[in-house]
C-alpha cells in the first residue's frame, strides 16, 4: 500500500513538473518570438531547451529523489549540500546565522550535532548526539570533537556558546535540557537555539513537507521559549527567522544565574 501511494505521489510530481515546462515551452516560444522578434523555429529551439533542464532538475530533485531517513548519518549533511533547492537554501540560512551571531574560535558545544555542517566552522568545537553514526561520520568532515557523551557529564560554566538546532521539540523533557544547557554554558556566554514557531500559519504548510514531523513532541513558539529559558537565567538577546517561520534566537546567561 505505501509504495502505491509513493509511486502516485510520483506520478502526480511528474505531472506538475511536465505541466511547468509546457508552459515554459509556450511562455518562452511567445516572449522570443513576439517580444524578441527572434526567429519561430529558433525560438522554438531555445524555450524546449529550457523546459528541457527545467524538466531534469526538478525531477531528478523532487520526482524521483530516494528520500534519506532522518536516521541516516549523512542526513543533515546530504540536506546541506545536495538536498532539493528549498533544503538546501533552509539549512544554509539557518548555517549562516548562526556563522554570523558565533566567532569561529569559540568554545562551543553543540548539542544534538548530528551530521550538520554548522559546526565544520568550529574547529575546536564540541559535538554531541546520541546517534553514533552520524558521530562517526562528521569525525570524517570536521576537526572538532565528537562525543556520544550527555550533557550532564560535563562540567559547570564549562563553554562559550552551547547551540542547540532543531533539537528542542524532539526532546521529551525540554525543560531539563534547557536546564543543563544553561548550566554548562558561562555567566555571559551565548546560547543559540533553532525550532520552527507553531504560531505561524507558514510552519504548518511547512511542517507537511518535513520527513520527521512525527518526532515533534514539543510545538513551541517565541513566547513559549523565552519564558522557558528564562527560568533558567538565558536571556533573549536577538532573533531571526527562516522562510518567516523557523524561528533562531540567540540567549545570554545572565550574572544571577543559578547553573
Amino acid at each position: 500500500m505505501i509504495g502505491l501511494i509513493s509511486r502516485y505521489q510520483r506520478f502526480i510530481r511528474f505531472c506538475v513538473v511536465g505541466g511547468t515546462g509546457a508552459l515554459i515551452t509556450f511562455g518562452a516560444t511567445w516572449t522570443l518570438t513576439e517580444l524578441v522578434g527572434m526567429w519561430y523555429m529558433a525560438s522554438m529551439v531555445v524555450a524546449v531547451a529550457v523546459a528541457t533542464v527545467w524538466n531534469y532538475n526538478f525531477n531528478a530533485l523532487w520526482t524521483f529523489r530516494v528520500a534519506k531517513k532522518v536516521s541516516d548519518a549523512s542526513y543533515e549533511w546530504d540536506s546541506f549540500y545536495k538536498g532539493s533547492i528549498i533544503q538546501r537554501w533552509w539549512k544554509r540560512s539557518i548555517a549562516r546565522t548562526v556563522w554570523e551571531w558565533i566567532p569561529n574560535n569559540s568554545k562551543l558545544l553543540d548539542v544534538g550535532c548530528g551530521s550538520s555542517p554548522i559546526i565544520t566552522h568550529y574547529p575546536g568545537a564540541t559535538g554531541i548526539d546520541t546517534n553514533k553514526e552520524k558521530l562517526e561520520f562528521m569525525r570524517t568532515k570536521a576537526s572538532a570533537v565528537f562525543e556520544g557523551k550527555d550533557l550532564s557529564e560535563y562540567k559547570d560554566n564549562e563553554f562559550d556558546y552551547v547551540l542547540c538546532v532543531e533539537v528542542i521539540e524532539h526532546v521529551p523533557n525540554p525543560a531539563l535540557l534547557v536546564k543543563e544547557i544553561a548550566r554548562v554554558v558561562k555567566v555571559g556566554g551565548k546560547v543559540v537555539i533553532a525550532t520552527p514557531d507553531y504560531s505561524k500559519k507558514l510552519w504548518h504548510l511547512a511542517e507537511a513537507f518535513t520527513p520527521y514531523k512525527e518526532d515533534h513532541h514539543n510545538n513551541f513558539t517565541m513566547d513559549k521559549l523565552d519564558r522557558l529559558c528564562e527560568k533558567f537565567d538565558l536571556m533573549p538577546t536577538i532573533y531571526k527567522y527562516v522562510a518567516g517561520c523557523d524561528l533562531v534566537e540567540m540567549f545570554v546567561k545572565c550574572p544571577q544565574s543559578r547553573g
